[in-house]
């Protein structure tokens, strides 16, 4: 999304777009696609001359299931508030300075990818095997107690009374 900078009138510019991040941005990420994402809010010049983006991201994440890896839909919403104090400085590479024009699309990637969760699950994903013929699926909440150390703790719980 490409902002023509000396086109920013005084009052500041009102952004309400959707607009299709490009996939090299979430190609190696767990991200299987972006859909829907919409930019709303406003960008303008302080008294400084700085640059202020305050802007809303929504969209939907198709992420994989952590045990499944079938798509699952990730609604999200990422508050973005920039202030670009050096354009040149700050934004290198998605900065034309012969055309005067920045694309926020790098902008919008480093805000949005802040929402991604570390994993998910699908809630129909309850019904699986979790165990079978020289495995079973770890759950990190189970105490387990080792069989070797059952001992200690029947000493541990003495001590206790």
């Amino acid at each position: 999304m490409n902002i023509n900078l000396s086109k920013i009138p005084e009052i500041g510019l009102n952004v309400d777009e959707n607009i299709v991040l490009n996939k090299e941005l979430y190609e190696k990420t767990e991200i299987e696609e972006i859909k829907n994402l919409h930019i709303k809010g406003s960008i303008r010049y302080d008294y400084e001359g700085n640059l202020n983006l305050n802007l809303e991201a929504q969209g939907i994440f198709i992420l994989p299931d952590a045990l499944t890896l079938e798509p699952i839909d990730y609604p999200f919403t990422s508050q973005i508030d920039e202030k670009i104090e050096n354009i040149e400085e700050y934004c290198g590479s998605f900065y034309e300075k012969s055309k005067n024009s920045l694309d926020i699309s790098e902008i919008l990637w480093e805000n949005i990818v802040l929402e991604i969760p570390i994993s998910i699950t699908n809630h129909k994903s309850e019904d699986l095997l979790l165990k079978g013929n020289g495995w079973e699926l770890v759950n990190e909440n189970k105490e387990e107690i080792d069989p070797r150390l059952a001992k200690l703790k029947e000493l541990l719980d003495e001590g206790k009374e």
